[in-house]
């Protein structure tokens, strides 16, 4: 696990120019609302591919749509057919246009899709860690925040899952209980990192979750404010989050 979230770590969250923090917002928040199971992977494959291949800004979407389907081909059973993608994207681009991002995708990426997501870290670590429901599903709310932020595209997989957590215990208020403490001390043998480290990207997560409910982006806000998710997003200790880390 270590090898391959290190192995396509950024050195820098530079994007293309045309390509800005606001813009990918608007993209991921749209390709969380249109699915969710491979969304870490779609995710990691679209910021690898704006770097490595030259994608004008009215095919963007059509970028989003191609790592979607590529993160599908290699985590799911059922694939989605050609003419649904079109559909979900109001046909603004042909089964062929698709099928050749895709080729282009794959050469740029040089068919490498090997990624470990923080989704598997998270849920490692709380098993370890015994935490409750609602801990656990706090910090997936985080980490999905975390995909509209851009300075987390520098963050170790393992490091955001160490954060999320982290941060959803204070924020519940739940104690750390000796199995707690061996989930970190896991987490540290998988490179988790300083303290310092910690502590900086709960603040990113901290001030993406207190901004959320204001955000034109709201999908993942939305999406955990249902019954099935314990209306975490609505949790009022999250307005208050970035005062609680020290």
């Amino acid at each position: 696990m270590q090898i391959s979230q290190t192995r396509h770590s950024f050195s820098n969250a530079d994007l293309p120019r045309h390509f800005t923090d606001g813009t990918r917002s608007v993209l991921v928040d749209w390709l969380i609302q249109v699915h969710e199971e491979t969304l870490y992977l779609a995710i990691h494959l679209l910021n690898r591919s704006v770097r490595q291949i030259k994608v004008t800004t009215v095919n963007l979407q059509l970028l989003g749509m191609v790592c979607l389907f590529l993160a599908a081909k290699k985590e799911e059973c059922l694939l989605p057919e050609v003419s649904g993608l079109c559909y979900l994207m109001d046909h603004t681009y042909t089964k062929h246009q698709l099928l050749r991002m895709e080729r282009k995708v794959l050469l740029g990426l040089k068919f490498d899709l090997s990624y470990c997501p923080p989704l598997h870290f998270l849920l490692l670590l709380s098993s370890i860690a015994r935490c409750s429901a609602k801990v656990v599903w706090m910090a997936r709310y985080l980490l999905e925040l975390s995909l509209l932020e851009g300075q987390c595209v520098l963050v170790l997989p393992v490091q955001l899952a160490g954060a999320a957590l982290c941060l959803s215990r204070q924020v519940l208020q739940e104690p750390l209980t000796p199995e707690g403490e061996a989930a970190w001390c896991l987490a540290s043998s998988v490179h988790v990192g300083s303290e310092t480290a910690l502590l900086r990207v709960m603040h990113i997560l901290a001030s993406a979750a207190a901004k959320a409910h204001t955000r034109e982006t709201c999908a993942t806000f939305n999406k955990f404010s249902s019954p099935e998710t314990m209306h975490v997003s609505r949790h009022p200790g999250l307005k208050n989050a970035v005062g609680l880390i020290g």
